[in-house]
């Protein structure tokens, strides 16, 4: 081992030179606190230049801790709350987290009785301090039979999303358990669009006129300022209706001055099961852009994702499914596979012309045990990201190998999710809450692009083989950063060269990158020994 790490420096200190061609990470460390054991992490980096630590936790609820734009910590409190709950952290699900009007901004729901109440907390950007607490309303109890047809689930859930060029946003009431004797079908699914100021300036209900499908399984929902609201859907239904598809897609309109949407039936769609999907609206070209992910589509050398452009109006202009031939050369040549890279989009970051960047992750589900909350796991494996031009035509292309391992379900667009602060206590036994350190980052800079990660030191180096392990425990982890550039790349440890009773690992989870600095905050942990201790680390790219 120690003829290994030999190795590392000396790796370190050869790149020491492509500094000159490759740009080099900064690090900026702040104070050591006790490492964080349960419940959740996030940071925010504020427009004002403070950064927010939020600390969810079973003991004490919502504490917030404010570092100033020097990286000095200047307070830390509790959040004091009169309608959530913050003691009950089990039964709490977080759907996002803004700057929205310059003020952190929390979106969650609870239940309570077995009904999901969705709730808004503001708070002062200087001293982290509640301003205001809202309850925005709630749906029905969740005690209901569930409806799945062709591996699309009916759903039942509350949605939040803010429109990345303004701070309008909107919220979903997504009611999509089985239809009660006394429910109005004009009335179980309800949208609510919201000014900066977080006053309602329009609520949609979403319902089919004709009735053609009952059932409803949300993909995505896109605000484009104070003009519309876009969502995109899976009507299904249980009984097939003559010669009718089982399913298609829906994407449906909410203009300002109507209460109701207005649909599109993407027509390819039909019978297309087990979908997924990320939307965004391209103001410059002003369109959407509508991404589906129907893996049981997948055509002969096909990734079955389809790009789907919209009109404004939102009428179907063109659609295609993406191939990836240069990213399955590039991990034939440098991952040692045999077969194409068959990874799952997990976020896409789109341009103001319509090129784009996909990050794919590799993703296989199996079952292990009897215990049926903690018997699905998921493996998640090597890393693919391909830089799109318009047409979506590859660029270039980026594979590192990767494989970790969580208890529990890892679905498409989980990066995506993330980025927006998407979490629920899913594990009691903190050994098992390990999600945050899951995954993977990706960060493009002028000159160079970066994938970060944690993983085990002895596996580091080379390709994969039957002798490695997944990595299940993050305490003997070690955070990772490799740079790509000039038809180069290299592998950095930003924080010191790891050993075998030292080394640093990230809540991936926890991260924020403010793309405007090119600065990617996030939680290290660094171990020495059996001692640990938690800072945030600020990576100047």
């Amino acid at each position: 081992m120690m003829s290994y790490i030999r190795s590392v420096v000396w790796l370190c200190l050869f790149f020491i030179p492509a500094c000159l061609y490759g740009q080099v990470p900064v690090v900026t460390l702040g104070p050591a606190v006790d490492e964080p054991l349960d419940g959740w992490d996030k940071l925010m980096q504020l427009k004002n230049g403070h950064t927010f630590w939020l600390h969810f936790s079973k003991k004490e609820g919502l504490r917030v801790a404010v570092y100033n734009y020097k990286r000095e910590l200047v307070t830390t409190d509790s959040v004091a709350c009169s309608l959530w709950d913050a003691t009950d952290l089990e039964s709490t699900e977080i759907d996002g987290i803004y700057e929205i009007n310059g003020q952190p901004v929390i979106f969650l729901q609870q239940l309570v009785k077995y009904v999901p109440v969705f709730y808004r907390l503001i708070l002062d950007p200087q001293t982290g301090k509640l301003l205001r607490e809202d309850k925005l309303g709630e749906l029905g109890t969740v005690q209901h039979r569930s409806v799945y047809v062709q591996e699309n689930v009916a759903s039942h859930d509350c949605y939040v999303e803010k429109d990345p060029n303004s701070d309008y946003y909107a919220v979903a009431f997504f009611n999509g358990a089985e239809i009660q004797r006394n429910d109005s079908a004009r009335q179980r699914i309800r949208v609510m669009h919201f000014s900066p100021s977080h006053e309602l300036i329009n609520t949609g209900m979403y319902y089919l006129p004709d009735s053609s499908y009952s059932y409803f399984s949300y993909i995505h929902l896109t605000v484009q300022g104070k003009n519309k609201v876009y969502l995109s859907t899976v009507g299904f239904n249980t009984k097939r209706k003559g010669n009718e598809p089982w399913s298609k897609v829906i994407f449906s309109m909410l203009s300002p001055d109507s209460t109701t949407f207005a649909h599109h039936v993407l027509a390819y769609t039909g019978n297309y099961g087990d979908v997924s999907g990320y939307q965004a609206y391209l103001p410059a070209r002003d369109e959407i852009k509508l991404v589906l992910y129907a893996p049981g589509q997948r055509s002969d050398g096909g990734s079955g994702i389809f790009l789907n452009t919209m009109m404004a109006s939102g009428k179907l202009r063109k659609h295609h499914e993406l191939f990836f031939p240069e990213l399955s050369k590039n991990v034939r040549a440098n991952l040692a596979y045999k077969d194409d890279y068959k990874g799952v989009p997990q976020r896409l970051t789109f341009r103001p012309d319509g090129s784009f960047t996909i990050q794919l992750e590799a993703l296989t589900r199996y079952k292990q045990g009897n215990n049926q909350i903690n018997k699905l796991h998921t493996n998640m494996g090597d890393i693919g990201v391909a830089t799109l031009d318009t047409s979506g035509r590859e660029d270039e292309t980026v594979a590192v190998a990767k494989y970790q391992s969580i208890t529990g379900v890892c679905e498409p667009f989980s990066l995506y999710r993330r980025t927006k602060s998407e979490w629920v206590f899913r594990n009691k036994i903190a050994a098992l809450n390990t999600n945050t350190y899951l995954s993977y980052d990706y960060v493009q800079a002028p000159n160079a692009t970066f994938v970060l990660f944690n993983d085990y030191l002895q596996y580091l180096d080379g390709n994969q083989d039957k002798g490695k392990k997944p990595l299940k425990y993050i305490s003997d982890a070690n955070f990772v950063c490799y740079r790509f550039y000039n038809n180069k790349s290299d592998r950095l440890f930003l924080f010191g060269a790891p050993e075998v009773t030292k080394g640093y690992y990230c809540m991936m989870g926890a991260s924020d990158y403010d793309a405007s600095q090119r600065v990617y905050a996030t939680v290290m942990i660094s171990r020495k020994g059996t001692e640990k201790k938690a800072c945030v680390a600020w990576i100047q790219f």
